[in-house]
């Protein structure tokens, strides 16, 4: 049985993540579930992920792998954070939170688009998978493909007549 129940995991998708003055970040061009591009193929000069596990501050996380899944079957990119790894990131700053976060960027770049396709980040713990946020990249129509309403030249010559027959 999986208890991750009291863990989350959270994404951000975007096309940059960027480290301020007072470190801060930055997402810029954040997607809000799906990501539409013109025509296929494509590449993006970037694709950024920034990925949060939330858990409990008395139930650490003692293994880690977080992974970005294409059409639930593509593993496009994975990352193992070992016990050292973990224990420094999961650094409890303020006393009085009552949950460790451990976050990381990952970036695709390029990041290349041939078709319909579906995102998503998954982590696996100590005990078992938490599946998390979904980005769906959608190709737009293209116009050539678009069926155009009938112009008023065109719609006078196809009106229906009627017979005489039917009169």
């Amino acid at each position: 049985m999986k208890n991750n129940n009291d863990r989350f995991l959270t994404a951000i998708f975007c096309d940059d993540i960027r480290q301020e003055m007072g470190n801060k970040l930055s997402f810029m061009g954040c997607y809000q579930g799906e990501l539409i591009v013109p025509m296929a193929p494509v590449a993006l000069s970037k694709l950024c992920v920034f990925a949060s596990i939330l858990t409990p501050k008395e139930k650490p996380i003692k293994s880690l792998t977080l992974r970005i899944v294409q059409d639930d079957d593509i593993e496009l990119a994975r990352m193992d954070i070992t016990g050292e790894g973990l224990s420094e990131a999961s650094q409890i700053i303020d006393e009085t939170s009552t949950r460790k976060i451990i976050s990381t960027a990952i970036v695709f770049s390029p990041f290349a688009i041939e078709k319909n396709t579906t995102l998503r980040l998954k982590a696996t713990t100590e005990e078992g998978e938490i599946v998390g946020p979904r980005l769906l990249i959608k190709v737009a129509v293209p116009p050539e493909s678009v069926i155009q309403p009938a112009t008023k030249s065109q719609s006078a010559k196809s009106k229906p007549t009627k017979s005489k027959a039917a009169k």
